[in-house]
């Protein structure tokens, strides 16, 4: 039949810019990671979780006032 339905799977070929900045990131990432291991390997359990509760307070927080202030607004 001429090939005309076949199928041909296309590798995606890797650009080099954005293979560049993915090999950033992840470089970035990781030398934050292990600078925030090093500042916090001092502390215990229950520290490291009350950090995380309070983010997530605090983010959540923000969230909830951002979306309040939206549903404000489209009232207004």
């Amino acid at each position: 039949m001429m090939g005309l339905f076949r199928s041909k799977a296309r590798r995606a070929r890797p650009n080099r810019v954005s293979g560049y900045i993915e090999r950033s990131i992840e470089r970035r990432q990781k030398q934050l990671a292990l600078y925030l291991d090093r500042k916090t390997q001092h502390w215990n359990r229950a520290s490291k979780l009350l950090l995380l509760l309070f983010i997530c307070l605090l983010l959540g927080g923000a969230s909830l006032w951002l979306l309040i202030e939206a549903c404000h607004a489209t009232q207004l």
